[in-house]
């Protein structure tokens, strides 16, 4: 019997970082893992001046359309804990990460994917995210675009320059993987897919993606 495809769930915010939510994306759906992108909507639904209801304007102005909005896939496929994806992923992107600071709904749905010891990967930024959420993951080994190490370490996070070699530039301490920043991008997409689907998996898309 095949194995059931991974599921992952990456959210997008006005100001995000176009390259750390779009490579991991493309690096993800390489390993077959189905990613849905959804949108983490403003107090008043969607931004002023976007083009349409799903798109984000990115930290350097890229436009990038959401699959779904994070009510609409929390309530058609994540109502229950059985229906939670097996990773959640966060951008950074200062702008963005703290639209996802300030939203409730994304405290709740990492609150539940960490009681229920599922992935979650935060880069850059994002890992500030998770300490506004109640300090989720406190205690624990994590990396973050550098000048949030003092900020996470007042917040009780363990935070380490990532070792050269194994995962690349990325930290893994259990369930939770986080990375550096956008040029570590690629290092955190292939360690989130080996751990979704092996590193056999995420080593083949490397070495079609020419990463080495």
């Amino acid at each position: 019997m095949m194995a059931a495809t991974k599921r992952a769930l990456a959210l997008i915010a006005r100001g995000s970082e176009e390259m750390e939510l779009v490579i991991t994306v493309d690096v993800l759906r390489r390993c077959n893992v189905e990613v849905t992108v959804a949108l983490v909507q403003e107090a008043e639904g969607t931004a002023a001046g976007n083009i349409e209801p799903l798109v984000a304007c990115c930290s350097r102005g890229v436009n990038v359309k959401a699959d779904t909005t994070l009510q609409a896939y929390v309530e058609q496929q994540a109502a229950t804990d059985d229906g939670l994806p097996d990773a959640i992923i966060l951008p950074g992107g200062l702008e963005g990460a703290k639209a996802m600071a300030q939203a409730p709904a994304v405290g709740a749905l990492l609150e539940r994917q960490a009681r229920v010891g599922k992935l979650v990967a935060a880069i850059c930024a994002a890992p500030t995210v998770l300490a506004a959420h109640g300090k989720l993951f406190a205690g624990r080994r994590l990396t973050s675009y550098p000048s949030f190490r003092e900020k996470l370490q007042a917040d009780g996070y363990r935070w380490e320059e990532p070792a050269a070699g194994g995962l690349g530039r990325v930290v893994r301490d259990e369930n939770l993987i986080t990375s550096l920043g956008p040029a570590t991008t690629f290092d955190f997409g292939l360690a989130i897919g080996a751990a979704l689907v092996g590193q056999e998996v995420a080593d083949k898309v490397a070495a079609g993606l020419l990463y080495k």
